[in-house]
């Protein structure tokens, strides 16, 4: 079995606003993941870019929404896993990273 990170993203969401998430969606999800679920990682309540050394935070414009770690035979059973993910009902997307050993 391969490690993938799954990186969610999501719409920008400011610190004073809140989380985005449902809490008890993503705890099904997670725990439907069973054991190809390697790290729960964490979901985040915004996120801030830093482009430069020279130029401060800024809000990202890819909004880090969270991650997680789950292993799979190849990319395609990592997609499978991550598509039912909620970050599809919130308007959101994955991103999928193969870890090397």
């Amino acid at each position: 079995m391969e490690k993938f990170l799954i990186v969610f993203r999501g719409a920008t969401v400011g610190e004073s606003e809140g989380p985005r998430h449902n809490p008890l969606q993503w705890d099904a999800w997670f725990d439907g993941l069973g054991a190809a679920l390697v790290d729960r990682g964490a979901l985040s309540h915004g996120s801030v870019e830093v482009p430069t050394r020279l130029i401060g935070p800024k809000l990202s414009s890819s909004a880090l929404s969270g991650y997680c770690l789950v292993t799979a035979a190849d990319f395609n059973e990592a997609v499978r896993l991550a598509e039912s993910s909620p970050i599809f009902d919130e308007q959101g997307s994955v991103e999928i990273a193969h870890l090397m050993a």
